[in-house]
């Protein structure tokens, strides 16, 4: 109560202008209670459409489009202001409801096409679109920007880069209709992202032809990964791979966290990162792996591969080089990260 009644006298006085107010004084606004916002009120000096080209440079039409389709829904909760639509997330939402939000933004934008292409096309065409789209997104909010950033680059990419013609044919599709909902579980508490230093093992098992993934100690398990708390249902996990009693090196599996239903699968363990200082809208998590099985297939196998009685392929044979032309690949999500600190300044 008493930090309540300071909150209170704070209030007052700014309201008032007036260092001990007296009850009996009128009640009047503060000139900054008027503020109104230059792009509201203001005439430029320049050519707004021409300082726009220069700015966002390319896919205008494409990025007028998905201002648009956000313009339209209540989902975005768009504003008039000064006789201009604004759209802007809703901070004050709890957790729960910002994470249900982002997914059904997501959701709203896959019905209406914007992600067609995104991973069954190449060519220029499709990327630059794809950059236009990410750079909406993050100008609009972090967390959509985010949770599309680890789904379609992260995961998808992980596929696209890391695998072969058998793993798109099954998985790129289904991700970019968002009927899968990918995660990428790299990083994990005791290392952070020394990628080299990873503790997940995986070791395969020639009788069934199923690799095994295991989470051998509490360092070892996969920590802030983003969509794993309750969305993702598919991960792509970065593990030690040892072939008879050999360390190969880390190498990447594709792992079904979650049922169709929502239900986490079995062997698997996960938890809730929980609420954060920003970002809410992405559920991260930790997951841990108790000789979770899955298919040779499942092995993203662009580097090398395993045959199926258990011997270890690759035409790189110099571990270091093959490890630098696993991660090479990878490259794109820092490349990601540094893009959104440009975004977010424009």
């Amino acid at each position: 109560m008493e930090r309540a009644f300071q909150r209170t006298q704070v209030l007052t006085n700014h309201l008032l202008q007036s260092s001990s107010p007296l009850p009996s004084q009128t009640l009047s606004s503060n000139a900054c209670l008027s503020y109104s916002p230059p792009e509201l009120s203001e005439n430029c000096a320049f050519d707004v459409k021409e300082m726009r080209k220069l700015i966002d440079g390319h896919n205008l039409e494409e990025r007028d489009w998905l201002f648009g389709l956000m313009k339209q829904s209540e989902l975005f909760n768009p504003k008039v202001k000064g006789g201009k639509v604004f759209v802007s997330p809703d901070y004050n939402q709890s957790m729960e409801q910002q994470r249900e939000m982002t997914l059904k933004r997501i959701k709203y934008l896959q019905e209406r096409g914007v992600f067609k292409g995104w991973l069954t096309e190449k060519g220029e065409e499709i990327e630059m679109r794809k950059f236009a789209g990410f750079e909406v997104f993050s100008i609009y909010d972090h967390s959509l920007f985010t949770k599309l950033g680890v789904h379609f680059p992260m995961w998808g990419g992980a596929i696209q880069f890391c695998g072969t013609k058998h793993h798109h044919d099954k998985w790129l599709r289904d991700t970019e209709n968002y009927s899968i909902k990918g995660c990428f579980a790299m990083t994990e508490l005791g290392h952070g992202s020394n990628i080299r230093s990873l503790e997940t093992v995986t070791t395969y098992d020639s009788n069934t032809g199923e690799f095994v993934i295991n989470t051998p100690c509490e360092s070892a398990q996969k920590f802030w990964i983003g969509g794993a708390a309750k969305h993702a249902t598919h991960a792509v996990v970065f593990s030690q791979l040892h072939i008879n009693g050999i360390n190969q090196g880390v190498h990447a599996f594709i792992v079904q966290i979650r049922d169709v239903d929502g239900n986490i699968c079995p062997n698997i363990r996960i938890a809730d990162c929980g609420h954060k200082i920003g970002l809410n809208g992405v559920d991260n998590g930790r997951i841990w792996f108790d000789n979770v099985r899955v298919p040779r297939e499942n092995l993203l196998n662009s580097v090398a591969d395993v045959s199926p009685d258990g011997k270890y392929l690759s035409s790189i044979k110099n571990p270091d080089q093959r490890f630098a032309a696993f991660m090479a690949p990878m490259t794109v999500g820092r490349v990601n990260i540094a893009i959104g600190a440009v975004y977010q300044s424009k």
